[in-house]
């Protein structure tokens, strides 16, 4: 009988852990900002202590995403893809911590790339293994750095990696472009402007870039919604490049929160693809399929 676990999603910029009992259910969560990055001297144990120490410590603990990093707790080896969730269960690397836990990392994907060489990816696995039943073939997990994952027979079989999410917050913040930006209002109208200019002519974004500054001194943009054409122009350029051998039959599911996620369904859409959003539980279900084949629940 499979039995109740901890799911642990350890990111770059957040924390988050959830009490999942046997039938798969989450009867508990608990979130923060504290990331691999903020936690000092390597202390993750005493911060995992902090946020989950009510919990039973007799639970064994599933983790996953950059916590099995070079930053993180352990690092853990890449496992090639093509890769399912069998090779990833046979790849777990166990450990006991001083306060009495059993801990199971799941490490990361490696792709050989035929344009960047080496891709890797560390968390997104899970989700995608734990979505697999929604029929969609490829994936798209949006954040600092994108992934778009490719699904064959139940395996990922392959990805690519967009810094668009970091790409946006540099530009957003620390270059010319964001002088003229005021908040951070979603406007729909010019996401999908920058969107269709992005899908116009997506070898040129380092023209269209400057549209951003030059929309906003000339107010046919306004400065509320500069932000919203901006995430347009580079959300449309990913999706441009990632998609462009695919055929507007394939089935994509994006696995991220409907702020974030829903603009990528839309773009996708315009594009003319047929596109959902996934569960923003999938990385728990992932996680609890290949430690069941692990044998740890």
């Amino acid at each position: 009988m499979t039995k109740a676990f901890i799911a642990l999603d350890w990111g770059t910029t957040s924390f988050r852990a959830y009490h999942v009992d046997a039938a798969g259910k989450v009867i508990d969560q608990v979130a923060a900002p504290e990331g691999i990055m903020a936690v000092k001297d390597g202390a993750f144990e005493a911060v995992l202590e902090h946020h989950i120490g009510a919990w039973d410590k007799a639970l064994p603990v599933v983790a996953s995403g950059m916590i099995t990093s070079r930053q993180g707790w352990v690092e853990c080896a890449y496992v090639d893809c093509p890769a399912g969730a069998a090779e990833l269960a046979k790849a777990i690397t166990h450990h006991n911590t001083s306060s009495g836990r059993s801990i199971h990392f799941i490490t990361g994907l490696h792709h050989l790339s035929a344009s960047i060489h080496h891709d890797v990816l560390r968390g997104e696995e899970t989700q995608v293994l734990g979505s697999l039943n929604s029929g969609a073939t490829h994936f798209i997990t949006p954040g600092t750095h994108s992934k778009i994952i490719d699904v064959e027979q139940g395996r990922i079989s392959g990805f690519s990696t967009y810094m668009t999410g970091e790409t946006f917050g540099l530009y957003r913040n620390h270059s010319i472009l964001g002088r003229l930006m005021q908040g951070d209002d979603k406007d729909e109208h010019a996401f999908k402007q920058g969107v269709e200019k992005a899908f116009a002519d997506p070898a040129g974004i380092l023209h269209l870039l400057f549209s951003v500054r030059s929309l906003g001194l000339f107010n046919t943009i306004k400065p509320t919604s500069l932000s919203s054409y901006l995430s347009g122009l580079l959300i449309g350029q990913e999706v441009a490049h990632a998609t462009k051998h695919h055929n507007t039959s394939a089935a994509y599911q994006v696995l991220g929160s409907p702020s974030v996620g829903g603009n990528y369904v839309t773009a996708l859409k315009m594009a003319g693809f047929n596109v959902s959003l996934g569960d923003p539980l999938c990385g728990v279900y992932g996680q609890r399929i290949i430690a069941m084949q692990a044998g740890v629940i």
